[in-house]
Parts: structure tokens; sequence; C-alpha cells
């Protein structure tokens, strides 16, 4: 039978031309690019970091749902009746292997090694033309190197043994076993000391959001800090308190969480919110999965305000638990509410939170009455409404804070407290405290009453930052306090709500079904 072959013309001219070279049938198009090809200048690598950073604002992250993953699973916010869908099911811990939101939060974990590994291995080939690009380049690597961690950081406290993609390999990469937890978070350290090495402590002003060199030794100790390695995270943390860092903790709240902040000196590592020159080639609603696709050029905002807020979508409240964590008993055995329920919630007198809104929304005006609303208690921070009525779209820029001084201080004092050092910690704790004039302790108590203490000031001084969920499994007390929580809201309920297995998120069912080395090392169709 006749073999029929398609001939191009160049392949016809070559019939009818003696000597004709036939490697130009396979001549390449020089406007064509790959990754070899395009990532061979400092200006591309910057490029590639960018998108590196572009993750942060991806789905499972800080442009919509890892707000929800952490509050609801953390029991800082509780469903609402607007919400619906996957999310729901993070508030009573029915989610399972196939949930939406856990998936992304996987996947965009892995991009984010993937670009970084790519920085790094593309960056290495080039060869600097002078001193400023290669300073320029050191830093670019640094800033993947940090961002690869902080991937790294997620997936192990989130997930435990995982696989772990060191390199910018090839095909021989594609199917990784799990490895240890010891190996990923040693991963996750070696990654951080490479990234330190070439940070700045500081940059000018076209440059403020990048990490910094104070951004990685946090992480640093952080990453010590739930290994229990507590001798190198106090190492670390001290650090960020002397020359040549001036990390100083803000004189209000609001300062961070009711208005996009202007630079800061409490500020360590955040991801910045901003609206960059209006929709023209974008929807607002970006947050819901179009990240890299409509609305990407030109916003980088959250949904959260939006979501959160009362006033607005209404999907979430604060909890009750959170609440009354802010009523508690003083040095001399009296109740005392913190003074810093009023930057977090609004409500009532009785309960410390704020009874007012829009107290700044127009000069002259008398501020609204919250009480009266019947709203019962709400989320302030992070919320605009101190500056106006409603959001009416999901466009809040108030910053998402990762990591800033005050919770710096407050993991230095909880070091310092497993050392024995109780005495270290009490001016450490006392400085978070005095900023919104709460009272100063006198004393820590023992060590065991000392890690109550901080136990508390963490979750008074950081709720709704995405923190807790992460500290309760730390510390081992997730099932008896969550379910407690929970029991206590909803008396009546046969609901589990927090089992054994939910100290870690199920391996996504994507992965599973598609790494066989991962799918035969999972227990129980979970992890």
């Amino acid at each position: 039978m006749m073999k029929k072959q398609i001939l191009s013309l160049g392949t016809l001219a070559c019939l009818t031309i003696a000597g004709c070279d036939n490697s130009l049938d396979n001549v390449k198009n020089q406007s064509s690019y790959n990754d070899d090809t395009y990532f061979t200048t400092p200006a591309t690598i910057s490029e590639a970091v960018t998108a590196t950073y572009g993750l942060l604002l991806y789905k499972g992250l800080y442009s919509r749902d890892f707000y929800y993953l952490m509050d609801l699973t953390g029991n800082e916010a509780e469903a609402d009746a607007p919400l619906l869908g996957d999310v729901l099911q993070l508030h009573d811990y029915s989610y399972a292997s196939n949930h939406a939101q856990i998936n992304d939060l996987w996947s965009t974990t892995y991009k984010m090694t993937f670009r970084a590994n790519l920085v790094i291995d593309k960056a290495s080939k080039i060869a600097p033309a002078n001193d400023a690009e290669k300073l320029k380049l050191a830093q670019y690597v640094s800033e993947a190197y940090f961002l690869k961690a902080y991937a790294e950081f997620l997936l192990v406290t989130l997930w435990g043994r995982v696989p772990i993609r060191k390199d910018y390999g090839g095909n021989d990469e594609f199917y990784l076993p799990r490895a240890s937890a010891e190996e990923n978070w040693k991963q996750v350290e070696s990654d951080l000391t490479n990234a330190i090495s070439g940070l700045p402590v500081t940059y000018p002003a076209s440059d403020l959001g990048r990490v910094t060199k104070g951004a990685a030794i946090a992480l640093l100790g952080k990453t010590f800090l739930y290994q229990k390695k507590y001798a190198e995270a106090a190492a670390q943390f001290e650090l960020l308190t002397k020359a040549p860092y001036t990390y100083d903790l803000v004189k209000n709240l609001d300062e961070l969480f009711t208005k996009s902040p202007v630079k800061n000196a409490e500020t360590v590592f955040d991801v910045p919110h901003k609206e960059w020159g209006g929709w023209a080639e974008g929807s607002p609603y970006y947050m819901f999965g179009s990240q890299e696709g409509s609305g990407s050029g030109k916003n980088t905002l959250t949904g959260r305000a939006m979501e959160y807020g009362w006033n607005d979508w209404r999907n979430v409240f604060i909890s009750d638990a959170a609440v009354k964590a802010f009523t508690y008993n003083d040095e001399a055995g009296k109740t005392y509410v913190d003074p810093r329920a009023t930057n977090t919630f609004y409500g009532d007198k009785a309960s410390g939170g704020d009874v007012t809104y829009c107290d700044k929304c127009t000069a002259g005006a008398k501020p609204y009455p919250f009480a009266e609303n019947g709203n019962g208690y709400r989320w302030r921070k992070y919320e605009p409404y101190e500056y106006k009525e409603k959001g009416e779209l999901p466009q809040s820029d108030i910053n998402s804070q990762i990591i800033r001084y005050a919770d710096v201080l407050l993991m230095l004092a909880e070091a310092q407290i497993q050392l024995g050092k109780i005495g270290d910690a009490l001016p450490l704790i006392n400085k978070v405290r005095a900023r919104s004039g709460a009272f100063a302790y006198t004393t820590l108590g023992s060590k065991d009453e000392a890690m109550k203490k901080i136990m508390r000031e963490r979750q008074l001084e950081l709720v709704g930052e995405q923190v807790r969920w992460f500290d309760l499994i730390r510390w081992g007390i997730a099932k008896e306090t969550l379910n407690a929580e929970k029991k206590a809201k909803y008396p009546t309920s046969s609901q589990p709500f927090f089992q054994d297995k939910h100290v870690l998120f199920p391996i996504p069912l994507t992965e599973k079904n598609t790494n066989p080395l991962v799918a035969k090392d999972i227990s129980n169709d979970w992890n």
C-alpha cells in the first residue's frame, strides 16, 4: 500500500535544487520562546520573580480562600446563613479529599515552588554584565528561595509528609514520593538560609512589597519554633529587635486593619492589596479564580472585607468563642475586658466591642450606632466600616498581614518561656499589651501559667489573621479546644466536629489520582 506523505513547500523546492541542505527543514523559529531562550537576562528573571509573588493572590491564598480555610477551621469565624458550598464544610470539619479550596491551596503552593525553582535555575546560567546586575540576580534568587520556603512551610504544617520539589527538574521528577516531615522541615530551613544571604534589609520606595532579610529571619524563627527548637527560634527573633532592623509597633491597630496602610514599622511580611488603575482590563470579581486571566494585571485586591462584611455579603461573623476570649480575669481575679476587643469586632459595651461605625465617613457627621442593627457580634478587623458605610464590591485594599512585629515579639516570648526564661518573656508580652492599653502583667507565674497567658495573648492580638489554627495544632490542643467551643455553641448537635485526623488536611484527590507514589501512601483516603 502506498504511504501517503504531505510535502512542505521547502521539501518540494529541495527536489528541484541540486545539493539542497535538508537541515533547512528544521530551521528554528527565532521569534518563539521557551524557558531556555526567554529567561536569559536579569530583567526576565525579575519577571519570573513577580510571577512567583503573584501566586500569593492565586486560588487558595490571599485574594480569597486562605481566610476562609484558616478562620473557619480555627473557629475564629463562624458561618452565617449566606455561606454555602465547599466553604461551609470548613465550619463543621465535614470536608473531604475533594474539597475545592484545600485542593487549590495545595496546587498553588506547588506552583509557587515550581516558579521559584525556575528562577533559581535560570538565574544561575546568566553571566552578569556588572556588579549591579550581580547584586540584582542575587536578590531575585533570594526572593525566590523565600517564596519557595513559604510554600513549603504551608505544605508541611498543613499536610505533614509531602513530596519535596527541590529543583527545576525534568521528567525524572514528575512523580515524587512523600518525604518525611523532618526532611520537609530541613528543606524549609535550607531555603530560608539561602534567602537570608542575599536579601536586603530595606528597599527603595519603588520596590516596596518585596520580601526583606527580616521577613526571611522571622519565617526561619517561626520554622524553628514550630519544630520546638526554642533556642534557635529565640536567636532568630532576637535579631529583629536590634539594629540594623527598626521594627516597632504602630500606635493603633487600626493603622493596619481598617484602612490600607502606608509603609509602617510593624509589617514584617504581608501581601499588598491595591487597585492598579481601574478595571478596564479586568473584573473586580477576579478573586473567584481568574487571578492570572482577567483582572490580574489591574487588581491585587482581596474579597475579605466584602465577604466577611456584616453590611455587605455577611458570609461569616466573628465566633462567640473569639468574642468571649476578650473577657478574662486580671491579676486580682476581677473580670477584665481586654481593650483590643474594640479594634477587633463590633458588638455591645459589655463585650468590649465597638458600638459605633462610620466614625470617619464624613467630616463633622456623627457615627452610626452599631448595636441597634441587631447584628450581634461582627468583624471590625480587616473591614473598612470606620471609613465607609458599605463596601459594595469585593475590592478591599487592606493588606493581608502574614507576619508582623507583634507576632515576632509574642513568638520570642513563647520561645523564652519554653526555655525557662520567663522573666525575659514578661516585657515582650507587656510591650504588645501596652500598645492597646491593656494592663501590664507583674508576673507570668509558673511555666504552665506563662504558657496559658501567651496562648491567650496570641489569640487576642492575632485573631482573624489566620494564625490560630496553626497555633492550636502545634500546641497539641486543637481537638479539645475546638470541640469544647463548638459544643458550647451547638449543645444539641450530634456532629463530631474535630476528629483526630483533622490535625492534617486530607491529601487532595487530584494528587492521589495523578501521583501513584503518593496514592499508595495515603491512609483511610485522608492523609
